[in-house]
């Protein structure tokens, strides 16, 4: 007799997250990433900068001086079930918690 194949279940979709942040002109992309992957080991299984915006010197509603605009994609993994909307919340309050250590602020 064979024997079964134990059984896996499909693994659950990824959730893709974006957070625009303010932040230090100096501070580097990668310092950031790595708060940010490191603000919830268990979810978060990658962080990416897709935009990168430093204002144009004196055009209203840019960027303030000595800032610089990160935009992060974070991609969160469930385990056992899919998130509720709570679950994401506070993934996303740590990731905000961690980026605010390193004088970033969630861009509004």
């Amino acid at each position: 007799s064979f024997a079964r194949p134990s059984f896996t279940p499909p693994p659950l979709q990824p959730v893709m997250r974006d957070f625009a942040f303010l932040v230090p002109e100096p501070l580097a992309a990668g310092d950031l990433l790595r708060a940010v992957q490191g603000a919830d080991k268990a979810n978060i299984i990658a962080a990416r900068v897709f935009d990168l915006f430093t204002g144009i010197p004196g055009k209203e509603g840019g960027v303030p001086e000595g800032m610089k605009s990160l935009a992060i994609e974070v991609t969160l993994q469930p385990q056992e079930k899919s998130y509720k909307d709570a679950e994401i919340k506070a993934i996303a309050d740590k990731v905000v918690a961690a980026a605010a250590k390193l004088g970033a602020e969630l861009r509004g």
